[in-house]
Parts: C-alpha cells; structure tokens; sequence
C-alpha cells in the first residue's frame, strides 16, 4: 500500500521508486505494440535511459544471503520464545496455539 503522504524522510525515495516503475511499465506497454515507428523506438530508448539510473531504488531490498540469514535467525528465535510460552500453558491450549502460530506464519 502506498503512503499517500510520505513522510519527508520518505518522500524523496518514494518518489524515485514511483518514477521507476512508471518508466518500466510504460516500456512494456510500448513493448507489446504488434510494430514501431521511430517515435516509438525512441520513446522506448529514452525509457530505458531512464530506467538504468532509478533502479538503484530498489538495491536496498533486494534479497541476498545475508538477508536471508537474518530472516532464518528471526524465526528461529520466535520459534523459540513461542516454545517457552507453551511450555507455561495447559496442554489443551497447547495444540490451539500451535494452529494459531502456523497460521500467522503462513500469513
């Protein structure tokens, strides 16, 4: 969802991500034409032109194994704390806590 008014923090990568994904949709909007003219052509270089430089927006989030090490590491120690929890409640509660927490993951 996005913010509709980003905070100042957030407004000037908001709008670099904005315009990187106008440039790329329009291009492949362009892209599906059955045939070109060179206005057409030159449209889609000057999109590409663009696209190049903003992509950077995106690098921060991009997933690498590092990432997903520390993801693996956070659920490991959720797993953790919920065993804990568990192990303080009645064994009736126990199995609905479970489909509770498998739930939430799946989400």
């Amino acid at each position: 969802m996005a913010p509709r008014q980003p905070q100042s923090l957030q407004g000037i990568p908001f709008k670099h991500a904005r315009g990187y994904v106008r440039v790329v949709v329009d291009f492949s909007m362009m892209a599906q034409y059955r045939s070109h003219t060179p206005d057409t052509i030159a449209y889609m270089e000057h999109y590409l032109d663009q696209f190049h430089p903003m992509q950077g927006i995106f690098l921060e989030f991009r997933v690498t194994e590092h990432t997903l090490a520390k993801v693996d590491e956070q659920w490991r120690e959720i797993r953790d704390e919920r065993t804990q929890m568990s192990q303080h409640v009645a064994p009736s509660k126990r199995l609905r806590i479970r489909v509770n927490n498998g739930e939430e993951e799946h989400e």
